[in-house]
């Protein structure tokens, strides 16, 4: 990003800010919330931007077309945790005639509700397999080592079809993308990554040219290729798969990572999880509000003057939202902290909004009630093995995770 221009909006403060407990938002956040919807704030790149704080606020940036993501989200590897797959404008030479009929169409219909449910058998399955193994260790265990890092790996790696020995390194490229700043790291996981994609989506299936489709989307995707001579370019479709790696991996493995500490404060909301019903669904929404596994969507540029929040953002602004902020603006949420799953409320802004709403949503829900289904029934007494501010963040990312959750049962 290049914004070099001060949104005027009051001093700049450095963003994003420390955070002095795991499970919280920095104190600034709420601070500046309570000043009004929009503040100034300084990128570590030196990039101005209006930040913006409040829920409604939120909503409308992130629904306005005025404020585009184009031209700041075409190389940041930072930038792929948004997991947004946009369907191309159709044209007289290149009609959408359903889902599927495109390779974006495929990838549509993979993500849909009906495509998460496809591995809700396989989810239920690693679960059970990831705590087996996380009893016999013993306790005190690691939750982050046992559990919130392995299972998106595995599920993710379904999705994608990505071969199962291949799964854990996938991963942990994908995780070291999803930073605020790009460093040498991060451009090198992006660069392997690229490639590893590239080369998938070439392979031929095990049968030879005529053979069926290898597994999952990757197989997918370069099936239609082969059959259907698609103009997508193959970077277009490496691109989607960097994002869906890096988002389908992260997200989840900080919802359950903050999340069962939040749900621990509180043993009748932590056994809520054991059977199905409203209660256990709005706690999953609950804590997708609560954790922000994004906190911020991605930067956007005003192509023309938008007023918002009783501001006006000049053309050429650069715009970033707080998805955390408006996930805890009490305007919308009385008692924001607190999980309250009779709220029912799948608005919140955790997915984002709009054409820009997550497609991954439906894999992560699905992922987060199986995950803590599992646990909360195979370990009913299950605690923190420490103080709640001995839980430590792993900085520089996009979305801070904890790196550890040791926990006893």
């Amino acid at each position: 990003m290049t914004g070099e221009t001060s949104p005027g909006a009051g001093p700049a403060r450095g963003f994003p800010w420390p955070r002095a407990h795991a499970l919280d938002p920095p104190e600034e956040l709420t601070h500046l919330r309570q000043q009004g919807g929009v503040a100034a704030a300084l990128l570590p790149d030196g990039t101005h931007v209006h930040l913006v704080l409040g829920y409604h606020e939120a909503r409308q940036a992130l629904s306005d077309p005025r404020l585009s993501r184009e031209s700041l989200s075409r190389s940041e590897p930072g930038e792929l945790v948004a997991g947004t797959v946009r369907r191309p404008a159709t044209n007289g030479e290149e009609a959408v005639t359903g889902a599927g009929a495109t390779p974006y169409g495929l990838v549509l219909s993979m993500l849909s509700p009906r495509g998460a449910e496809r591995l809700r058998p396989a989810t239920r399955r690693e679960v059970g397999r990831l705590l087996d193994a996380m009893d016999e260790a013993g306790p005190p265990a690691d939750l982050i080592a046992h559990l919130a890092r392995p299972l998106p790996a595995v599920v993710t790696g379904e999705l994608l079809g990505v071969p199962a020995q291949d799964r854990t390194w996938v991963q942990r490229l994908a995780s070291s993308t999803v930073v605020f700043a790009p460093t040498a790291e991060s451009r090198g996981a992006v660069a392997e990554l690229r490639s590893y994609f590239r080369e998938l989506l070439a392979e031929p299936p095990s049968t030879g040219p005529a053979g069926p489709e290898k597994p999952g989307m990757i197989g997918r995707l370069a099936g239609a290729r082969r059959r259907d001579g698609t103009r997508v370019p193959v970077d277009d479709l490496v691109t989607m798969l960097l994002r869906i790696a890096a988002a389908g991996g992260h997200s989840v493995q900080v919802s359950l990572g903050k999340g069962v500490p939040l749900l621990l404060r509180d043993r009748s909301v932590y056994a809520a999880f054991t059977e199905p019903g409203p209660a256990r669904d709005g706690l999953v929404e609950e804590l997708l509000r609560r954790t922000a596994p994004a906190p911020t969507a991605l930067p956007r540029l005003a192509v023309e003057d938008v007023h918002l929040g009783g501001r006006t953002l000049p053309r050429g602004s650069v715009v970033l939202i707080s998805l955390e902020s408006a996930n805890l603006d009490p305007a919308r949420y009385p008692d924001p902290d607190q999980l309250r799953p009779e709220r029912g409320d799948k608005r919140h802004l955790s997915f984002g909004a709009g054409s820009n709403y997550c497609v991954g949503a439906a894999l992560a829900r699905m992922e987060l009630t199986e995950a803590l289904t599992g646990l909360s029934r195979r370990f009913p007494t299950l605690h923190l093995a420490v103080p709640e501010d001995a839980v430590r963040l792993r900085e520089g990312g996009i979305a801070p995770d904890p790196l550890e959750v040791p926990v006893r049962w």
